[in-house]
């Protein structure tokens, strides 16, 4: 083989040798981009989902909405039967509207902050035992990852000395796996308490909206009534953007609920009236 040639081979070599190497970093460039990119997208996720909880309470919202447009709607059914006059009425059921309100806030306000205060207790009372170093709250984390998967002596070993090693991290674990505690998802008592006055106010003010623009009382009456199962409806359908059910469903769901809110009570009214009482 003459010099030439081998040359020619030699810097052949070198050129494939040198595309071959760049063809590797570039694989390894996108596997590592890729991997950044999915690392991105999980944190994003995760910060994504801690912010739902601490950011919406639907069932304040949904409870509260439904309570009050009910709530209202029963009592025009009440005093509109009477000889009162339409200002009236409208002064009866916005004081019903705001006393309903207030009085579900302080209610929810007082049961949250009770709820908050007692899963508080329960940490702290963790957290004591894992101050201890007790063997038993060792094996409990063991026996907790025992049961997540078929993990190896070793690997349960792994586990239990990592996450046992960091307190913090250990009451976590803790909190969430034995007591079922999430801290993420509580919501400070007067932000529920707040949630729920608004979402009583707008639903006890549905049934009225139609009294303020007609001056007959009863198609008032009648128009409040298909409100208020309108407005439930909607609100049936606006929770699917979070519960991923379907929206017909949903929504009928919510009139069904209110539709037994409201004729059950009745049911029982007129029963009770036919009681005689001599006392």
């Amino acid at each position: 083989m003459s010099i030439n040639s081998r040359a020619f081979q030699l810097a052949r070599f070198q050129c494939c040798k040198k595309t071959y190497k760049i063809g590797v970093s570039a694989i390894t460039e996108e596997k590592r981009l890729q991997t950044e990119n999915v690392q991105k997208i999980a944190k994003q996720n995760l910060e994504k989902g801690e912010r739902w909880h601490k950011k919406l309470s639907v069932k304040e919202i949904v409870f509260g909405f439904q309570d009050n447009s009910i709530a209202i709607l029963a009592v025009l059914a009440g005093v509109i039967g009477g000889s009162l006059q339409r200002g009236q009425i409208l002064l009866a059921g916005l004081a019903a509207v705001i006393a309903g309100a207030i009085s579900v806030a302080i209610g929810d306000y007082v049961s949250s902050k009770s709820e908050v205060e007692y899963f508080e207790a329960e940490i702290n009372r963790e957290s004591l035992e894992i101050q201890d170093n007790s063997p038993v709250e060792r094996e409990e984390v063991r026996q907790i990852y025992m049961k997540k998967a078929p993990f190896t002596e070793n690997e349960l070993a792994v586990i239990e000395n990592r996450i046992t090693s960091d307190k913090k991290a250990w009451l976590d674990t803790m909190a969430k796996e034995e007591l079922g505690i999430v801290r993420e998802r509580f919501v400070h008592p007067l932000k529920v308490a707040l949630i729920m006055m608004v979402a009583e106010t707008i639903g006890g003010l549905v049934p009225l909206a139609p009294l303020l623009v007609t001056q007959n009382t009863r198609t008032g009456f009648i128009a409040a009534i298909i409100v208020t199962f309108a407005a439930l409806f909607a609100i049936g359908v606006w929770k699917t953007t979070f519960t991923r059910k379907n929206k017909l469903v949903s929504g009928i769901e919510m009139v069904v609920a209110g539709i037994v809110a409201t004729v059950i009570p009745y049911v029982i009214g007129n029963l009770l009236s036919s009681i005689t009482v001599t006392f």
